[in-house]
């Protein structure tokens, strides 16, 4: 049986999610604080990402896996 490292199984694509969401908490941050309406928005859209990184892959990627 293969072993899998840690980055390839649920919890550490969790964890990614996870680290991506703090970078994009401090781009905000740094954002709002040189009044940077671009940085704002691209730190935002990587929390969305990454927020809907476990339903897409679950109900979406993982489905299409076991059908195809």
């Amino acid at each position: 049986m293969e072993q899998k490292g840690f980055f390839q199984t649920k919890a550490g694509g969790l964890t990614i999610a996870f680290i991506v969401i703090m970078i994009a908490f401090a781009m905000i941050m740094v954002g709002l604080y040189t009044g940077t309406s671009v940085l704002c928005t691209i730190g935002f859209v990587a929390i969305v990402v990454s927020m809907l990184y476990s339903p897409v892959k679950v109900y979406i990627l993982d489905r299409l896996k076991q059908n195809g």
